[in-house]
């Protein structure tokens, strides 16, 4: 009975680690991501070869295979280049981040913003289901499937009387 109390303590204390880290760890992973669709909308390809790992795969966005080499070749100069009167917003809206020890998978919704010629497109919507991996210490991106959200269906106007 003595030794009730050191034992719920340690406990508790142990707990407590875990819950930091795993904190610690979930907000490495939303910056990771955050760093990936800011790094897409400037088509900054050299900040995605540093978040995503040597064997990143994605599916894409129309339900394509893209294995990392490919998915850098969208986000090129000359790519930017073709979209320079185009300006992207990323919204984020994390729904789960589950932490396996160095492996993660997280689930966000992106909402899209696009303007082009101070013209602004209505927002667009997608899941994007992550797979990442701590390397080093620091979390990379291993793999995105993305989904698209279909637009709420319009409202039946009501039949006039």
């Amino acid at each position: 009975m003595t030794y009730k109390y050191p034992t719920i303590l340690a406990l508790l204390l142990a707990s407590t680690f875990v819950v930091q880290a795993q904190s610690k760890d979930e907000t490495a992973i939303r910056t990771a991501i955050d760093a990936m669709t800011t790094a897409q909308s400037v088509y900054d390809a050299a900040a995605l070869e540093r978040l995503f790992t040597s064997d990143y795969i994605e599916i894409s966005p129309v339900g394509e295979f893209d294995p990392r080499a490919k998915v850098l070749t969208f986000y090129t100069p000359a790519e930017k280049e073709k979209s320079a009167d185009v300006s992207i917003d990323v919204a984020e809206d994390f729904r789960s981040i589950r932490v396996y020890g160095d492996t993660a998978v997280a689930i966000v919704e992106l909402t899209f913003t696009m303007s082009k010629d101070g013209k602004t497109a209505p927002p667009r919507k997608m899941m994007a289901t992550a797979v990442c991996r701590k390397e080093r210490g620091d979390w990379k991106i291993a793999s995105v499937q993305y989904t698209g959200i279909r637009p709420p269906a319009a409202q039946p106007s009501a039949a006039p009387k």
